[in-house]
């Protein structure tokens, strides 16, 4: 696994020398990674216990994989003949496993000092901040999240960029995140920013 640490400003506008800086372990055994944690967050316990999002969060993603998949098989058809056919026997039990594993390792955690996310099966992502960065936290409902009591709450940390795996919790229950958004919101107003 990889460790980057990301940091408001320093930046030289030279994109490579910015990376260069950030990466804090290129290349780290897994096993080696709760003693670097607890060296990098001494104030904060290195082992979170996370939280899953909302069990229809599975329902919601197989959806719209399966309709994709559909989609291409029927262009495939259009494209090929008949033979595109063989695109949706391969697509749509993908697009099914691919949602129940990338549902299953979506969680998140928040305590008094930290907020963390973590997404993805084949290539993972967990991004942890410090309360002590959070600059905004959003509260976001699509029409669909209305329709299923659900909404999405996203942090924005100083120091993030455009490339970042960043802390956008998907399928919270809509009274969990509105809880998770007004305590964070209200933990980073009563911060006192030291840079």
């Amino acid at each position: 696994m990889s460790v980057r640490v990301e940091t408001a400003g320093g930046r030289t506008g030279r994109e490579s020398a910015a990376n260069m800086r950030e990466w804090l372990a290129p290349l780290l055994r897994r096993d080696r990674l709760d003693p670097l944690m607890a060296e990098v967050m001494r104030d904060e316990n290195p082992r979170l216990a996370w939280m899953p999002v909302h069990p229809r969060a599975f329902r919601r993603l197989v959806k719209r994989r399966v309709l994709a998949a559909v989609v291409v098989t029927i262009a495939a058809a259009l494209a090929i003949g008949w033979r595109g056919l063989i695109v949706g026997v391969a697509a749509v039990p993908w697009s099914v496993f691919a949602a129940r594993r990338y549902a299953d390792h979506l969680g998140w955690t928040a305590s008094a000092s930290v907020v963390a996310f973590k997404s993805g099966w084949l290539w993972r992502g967990t991004t942890i901040a410090r309360v002590s960065r959070i600059q905004a936290v959003t509260l976001r409902e699509s029409p669909f999240d209305r329709r299923a009591a659900m909404a999405r709450v996203r942090v924005d940390t100083a120091g993030a960029n455009d490339r970042s795996h960043r802390i956008d919790i998907p399928y919270l229950q809509r009274d969990d995140a509105s809880e998770l958004q007004r305590r964070l919101a209200a933990q980073a107003a009563d911060t006192q920013f030291h840079w």
